[in-house]
């Protein structure tokens, strides 16, 4: 596509503005690795979470929500007494033809694991005792040791929002809180409310809708979406206009891909 046909940069955070291999993946083996002993009993953990399982999950479009593989995982394991191996969770996952995770879930493993208690303890170990008590107001109820994986984020592009070559937004699954510490992190914090697609928006990949609120705000239609998961790749083919650019090792079959966004930025816009 020429570059005349972009008129506004988008970005996923994860994995595209943030380097967040400590974080998240790390969230989801705590999880799992507590919650076999909290909801399951303590049955034998199998393989372990490896970054297998997390690609595997990456690679299905309805998993743009972190928090939901380690509930997904735990109630596979629940269902088999083992946490499925990576290659068995793909093929698991091959049968998924949706993107409705819970209903998902439900059909293939029963409602064998609390998701909202899963999905509490999540959000304690991504933002620690400190932050959860700042943000939410309360203390941590499964992991109060919890020091808050997001401090393990890093930076993956230096220019700031306000110096890109064209209008930029940000559609994300990531909460409204969880992005504020992204942009902290990225010393973004002045990037305006409306600029940001969030879950609190109730838009959610792989919805084209994020483009559509997003355009109206930035003044464009069609968006060079860098992005490192399938739900990213679905959400651009389902809006229809624009690019999408894949940023990581997820998604290796793209027709455009960098290992990083500032790589991606500086061949497009050289």
């Amino acid at each position: 596509m020429p570059r005349k046909s972009w008129d506004m940069i988008v970005f996923d955070v994860d994995g595209v503005l943030l380097d967040t291999s400590r974080s998240y993946p790390c969230v989801i083996r705590e999880a799992i690795r507590w919650g076999f002993g909290r909801f399951l009993g303590g049955i034998a953990e199998g393989t372990g979470f490896t970054m297998e399982h997390f690609h595997a999950s990456k690679h299905h479009p309805a998993f743009n929500d972190d928090y939901d593989i380690a509930w997904a995982l735990l109630s596979a394991a629940a269902a088999g007494r083992r946490l499925p191996s990576p290659d068995r969770w793909a093929d698991m996952l091959s049968g998924f033809a949706g993107t409705d995770v819970i209903e998902w879930v439900g059909r293939s493993f029963g409602d064998r694991v609390d998701r909202q208690a899963v999905r509490d303890l999540c959000e304690e170990l991504y933002f620690g005792d400190a932050e959860l008590r700042r943000i939410r107001g309360v203390a941590p109820k499964y992991r109060p040791d919890a020091s808050g994986f997001w401090r393990a984020e890093r930076p993956m592009l230096s220019s700031h929002w306000s110096e890109l070559p064209l209008p930029a937004g940000i559609y994300t699954g990531r909460p409204a809180p969880e992005l504020a510490l992204a942009l902290r992190t990225l010393q973004w914090e002045d990037l305006p409310e409306e600029r940001a697609v969030t879950a609190d928006s109730g838009v959610l990949k792989p919805s084209p809708d994020g483009f559509r609120l997003l355009g109206r705000v930035l003044g464009g239609a069609a968006p060079l979406y860098f992005g490192d998961a399938e739900s990213d790749r679905a959400a651009l083919a389902a809006y229809g206009r624009g690019m999408f650019v894949a940023i990581g090792d997820i998604l290796t079959d793209a027709a455009l891909r960098f290992d990083t966004v500032e790589e991606g930025l500086a061949a497009l816009f050289a």
